[in-house]
């Protein structure tokens, strides 16, 4: 059977298995979410049926799978997840899941959407919590949040605080030991560490009509800190001493309203800082060495869109994106408390890019609906040891969507798509810093990597919350970013560079299976399994590779189950933890971590009264790092001149929630 063949079976046997599911546009309202006891609006989002919650990353520029009243929100320091924390239910009139796309609807290469409709009406809320981590020892992390909501007419105000304090669970006891290949004996040393940070947040929103529009300013101040400390009890005893500072300034302005019929213009604005300063210090005692570093990074962005719906069904895109970036970092080393402080180096790195998007979604019945767009993004990267004016770059990105669904409960999505990364600033810096131009002076610039994206989709319902989703997704990398050797005849250097062509194919499965006829009414288990293969040619030994960082394969298992008599829901996790290589020029790293498992209790005393309690890291993960590094800093030329292995084992915790909302 040829696999034409196959593919045309499977996809008739599959329709011929499908009962009557969900597919298009799916509304809930508030009532359906009572037998889940669901407080706030990303309590309801959570409960959706076969919806699974993607937070996105806006300090990425990657937004989120819910919208609220159609648009996402502007802000890139505030998780999405928060910001629907702070919506009471009562607010909300309704949500709509759409799976494969809507008129009007930008999907953001999301397969389902939720749109969170809130109500008209005037509305006052406001919400503490009061939490706690409980270490092992006994000791106490306590952690405060508060929010305040006004409703008026057309204004409306949101503020926010927090305060909290978290250890740093990936601290804890263990033991690093050291083998050499030349006759020396294994060094063994006893490592004890801990580390705790504390973010303080201020994030206030207030929007109003203005000329038949809507007008929303929002700004957010977060200043932070770590600190860490860890003992090396060896042969020679040493501390390693980390006290980072650095706060986030951030303003947008977002304006939206409708031109005419069917015609509607967003415009955005924002202006985000970033100071960050760090100090860390070595040795056995107060005379210790000490290297600091600060940096100062912004972004300025400036954006609109004008949406246009030309016909029913058929939805038309155009905008434009202004954004520039820059880092500006400098370092300084002290061998001693009564050393002058020496600067090693510094470097300034600045991106501007221009994006131009033109893009159609046709939405042409309950079955069938398609994207097709096309974005132009003209960059050019400046630094302070390169040249006083960057080289530009212009990259095309067309993209393709499909979603079709032959039956109510089956659907069939293609995705093909052009990705373009953003070059990370301390790749860029580093690269640019070397002193001698000379050394890279036949390695051309570092430049983003390019990817082309074919991804396939089966995605099935069934009975009520039951999802069953299998994906396959193909990658094609050209101009990767990884670590490259420059060599000369006296030394080789580890610097970040295109080296060239590679491939990464996943697997993706997921099953949300309801337990309601297992006897455990209300419940849901969750099944996700990730496998990942790769492909690359190792700059430095000339042979193929996986690419770094990449976690082979990835599983997950959740269940939850809401007791509404009991006014208690209750749920646990286990997924298996992470293991990936990096290769560098002069060594290989391996870094992995056990399994982790949680479990909670949500009780409700009263409807605006919630006390949590989590259990986390039950299976006490253990963390190790492996490093292989080889002889005259060249995996090519030396073999292994030394195995380091370290290996630490971290402590169960809890954690104590208290929640009240009025």
């Amino acid at each position: 059977m040829s696999l034409t063949t196959f593919a045309r079976h499977a996809i008739l046997l599959a329709c011929a298995l499908t009962a009557p599911g969900l597919a298009g546009a799916q509304s809930y309202a508030p009532e359906y979410f009572v037998q889940f006891q669901a407080g706030t609006a990303m309590e309801m989002v959570s409960r959706l049926p076969g919806f699974v919650f993607d937070g996105g990353n806006p300090s990425r520029g990657s937004a989120g799978n819910v919208l609220i009243n159609g648009k996402r929100p502007t802000s890139k320091t505030e998780p999405l997840g928060d910001l629907l924390g702070r919506i009471p239910k009562i607010g909300v009139e309704r949500i709509d899941v759409i799976n494969g796309g809507a008129s009007g609807i930008d999907m953001q290469g999301f397969a389902s959407v939720a749109n969170l409709i809130l109500k008209p009406m005037d509305l006052v809320s406001a919400s503490a919590t009061a939490s706690s981590s409980v270490m092992p020892d006994g000791s106490l992390e306590p952690s405060l949040e508060g929010s305040y909501s006004l409703k008026r007419g057309d204004k409306n105000l949101n503020l926010a605080l927090g305060w909290r304090r978290s250890p740093d669970f990936s601290q804890g006891e263990g033991r690093r030991t050291t083998l050499y290949t030349a006759p020396t004996p294994i060094a063994e040393v006893a490592i004890k560490g801990a580390g705790i940070s504390d973010n303080k947040s201020l994030k206030l929103t207030y929007g109003q009509d203005v000329l038949d529009g809507q007008l929303t300013w929002n700004g957010g101040l977060a200043p932070w800190s770590y600190q860490s400390l860890i003992r090396n009890d060896g042969a020679t005893p040493s501390l390693n001493f980390n006290n980072n500072t650095g706060r986030t300034l951030e303003q947008g302005l977002a304006y939206s309203r409708e031109l005419a019929p069917g015609t509607s213009m967003d415009l955005r604005a924002l202006y985000r800082t970033a100071d960050i300063a760090t100090d860390s210090a070595s040795g056995p005692d107060s005379s210790a060495s000490h290297g600091r570093s600060t940096s100062t990074a912004s972004e300025k962005v400036l954006a609109g869109e004008l949406s246009w719906q030309a016909l029913d069904g058929v939805v038309i895109r155009g905008g434009l994106e202004r954004a520039v970036t820059a880092n500006d970092n400098s370092n300084t080393s002290q061998v001693n408390a009564q050393a002058i402080a020496v600067p090693t180096g510094s470097a300034w790195v600045q991106e501007s890019r221009v994006e131009g998007q033109l893009s159609s979604a046709w939405q042409v019945d309950s079955s069938l609906s398609a994207e097709a767009g096309v974005k132009i993004e003209h960059s050019s990267l400046s630094t302070s040891a390169s040249q006083t004016e960057g080289k530009a770059y212009v990259y095309p990105k067309p993209r393709l969507r499909v979603s079709l669904s032959p039956s109510p409960a089956l659907q069939l999505r293609l995705r093909l798509e052009r990705e373009i990364s953003q070059i990370n600033f301390g790749d860029a810096a580093a690269y640019f810093g070397i002193g001698d131009k000379a050394l890279r002076a036949g390695v051309p610039d570092v430049v983003a990597a390019k990817t082309w994206l074919c991804e396939g989709a089966l995605e099935y319902r069934f009975w009520e919350r039951g999802l069953a989703t299998l994906s396959y997704t193909q990658a094609h990398i050209s101009d990767l970013i990884d670590r490259m050797p420059i060599r000369t005849a006296n030394a080789t250097y580890d610097v970040a560079g295109n080296v060239g062509e590679a491939s990464a194919d996943n697997i993706t499965g997921m099953l949300n299976l309801p337990t309601d006829s297992w006897s455990l009414p209300q419940g849901q288990l969750k099944l996700s399994t990730t496998w990942r293969s790769s492909s690359v040619t190792d700059a430095t030994t000339l042979a193929p590779r996986r690419l770094s960082g990449e976690q082979p394969m990835a599983w997950r298992v959740e269940f939850s189950q809401d007791l509404p008599q009991q006014r208690t829901a209750w749920g646990f996790s286990v997924d298996n933890g992470w293991s990936n290589d990096s290769w560098q020029v002069a060594e290989r790293d391996t870094s992995s971590g056990s399994a982790w498992a949680r479990a909670f209790v949500n009780y409700r005393p009263a409807s605006n009264l919630m006390v949590t309690l989590e259990l986390n890291n039950l299976a006490s993960r253990v963390i190790t790092y492996d490093r292989a590094h080889y002889a005259g800093g060249d995996r090519l030329a030396g073999g292994v001149d030394f195995v380091e292995h370290n290996s630490t084992r971290t402590q169960p915790f809890a954690m104590l929630r208290v929640r009240r909302d009025w």
